[in-house]
């Protein structure tokens, strides 16, 4: 995973020290700017020294990010910033006012490498907004549109909730959200940005005779076009994968065997995700449930995660999942499914069709029966429907718990 990147920077952090003991100051705001094919999509960092060494925040939309373990070499004015638990990070180096390099991905081979800028003491998302002209429509509500790009189509929903001239929202597929937007209207017209390290989009658009006309842009372009439609609902998530029945038999991170046979599973409900450690919509789904079973565990539920992982080698994937595992203090299983981009769930389930996003949730009854399949997550950064989805969690739990 980190192969080429260690033999960049192996030999610059063995004499690094951290910002807390160098004369370079990188604290305070830093407006960045990543340059794609079709878009610069800009989004802040706020950057402190503190006595254990240099943290982060990056602010994407109603979200804060928090990010650790940078090094900064006083000697070469190279940063290096890990983005969360993923397998990606920023490679910069000081020039005068401004941070110059890269934002890597290094599960892919080659590196994809893409130019980044930042600048000190820029505070705004979107700087240019105090001199346009203020918003002359309200975006408030749902969006019923049509995805489009040079490969598929798909139908979705768009999210505004618009104060004045400041906007936020999300996009929503039936395979998942694309979490959170936040930019500005002026006139009839908007921008919004994400970056959360893997969504990273610019979204942009007008209303033109009542019809939305926008795009997504990043490395490649999607068409996004549609009407306000505030009753507008996504393809029902419960029949989209099916799966008449489950058995699994996988090693969790310590390389044991683990089954629903097994005494821990035993007249029990059981929730199976199957899950990426690469996958931002699982992460969100994670954070719910993570929280949720310390609580609950004890009414006689499991929860389960099915991992199925694409970085470059399996050693690679079993760092991501104890770092995951460390990092969220998951205390239910996380079981190997799959340790390469090539290994499908419909490889490792018996009986599993139309398998269509990570994540899909499984409910199991006590007697460990398939009782539903929900396919793709809708987050927090969707409001409504994030607070639907938990509805529906809690009843079905409930009715599972009942039986």
């Amino acid at each position: 995973m980190f192969i080429k990147m260690m033999s960049f920077f192996g030999a610059i952090f063995i004499s690094s020290v951290l910002l807390a003991e160098t004369s370079t100051d990188l604290s305070g705001t830093w407006r960045f700017e990543l340059k794609t094919d079709y878009a610069k999509i800009p989004f802040l960092m706020e950057i402190q020294s503190k006595e254990k060494g240099l943290t982060a925040k990056i602010f994407n939309g109603k979200e804060t990010i928090p990010l650790e373990n940078l090094r900064f070499d006083e000697k070469t004015k190279r940063l290096l910033i890990p983005l969360q638990t993923f397998e990606q990070s920023l490679e910069l180096e000081l020039q005068k006012n401004k941070l110059v390099g890269f934002h890597v991905r290094h599960n892919k081979k080659p590196q994809v490498r893409t130019p980044i800028t930042g600048e000190k003491g820029v505070t705004e998302r979107f700087p240019e907004t105090a001199t346009l002209p203020k918003a002359s429509i309200d975006l408030t509500g749902r969006w019923k549109v049509e995805l489009k790009d040079s490969t598929s189509e798909s139908t979705g929903i768009v999210v505004f909730t618009q104060n004045k001239n400041k906007l936020d929202g999300s996009i929503l597929t039936p395979t998942g959200d694309y979490r959170y937007f936040s930019g500005y209207v002026s006139g009839r017209k908007f921008v919004t940005a994400s970056f959360d390290g893997v969504f990273n989009y610019l979204y942009k658009g007008e209303v033109k005779d009542g019809k939305l006309q926008s795009a997504l842009l990043a490395n490649y372009k999607t068409d996004i076009t549609g009407e306000r439609n505030n009753k507008a609902t996504l393809p029902d998530a419960y029949k989209q994968t099916e799966l008449p029945s489950l058995e699994f038999s996988f090693s969790d991170l310590e390389g044991k065997t683990v089954s629903l046979k097994d005494e821990r599973f035993k007249n029990k409900p059981v929730i199976v995700q199957f899950f990426g450690s690469w996958c931002p919509n699982c992460i969100d789904e994670l954070n719910f449930l993570v929280p949720w079973y310390k609580e609950n565990a004890k009414k006689g539920i499991e929860v389960v995660a099915l991992a199925f992982e694409r970085s470059l080698d399996e050693k690679a994937s079993l760092r991501q999942l104890k770092k995951i595992r460390a990092k969220k203090d998951v205390s239910y299983p996380i079981l190997v499914a799959g340790l390469s981009v090539d290994v499908k769930p419909s490889d490792k389930i018996k009986g599993l069709k139309n398998f269509i996003s990570f994540p899909t949730t499984i409910f199991l009854n006590k007697k460990h029966e398939v009782v539903k399949v929900h396919a793709g997550f809708t987050g927090p950064g969707t409001g409504e429907f994030y607070e639907q989805w938990k509805n529906e969690f809690y009843q079905t739990v409930s009715e599972l718990l009942a039986e």
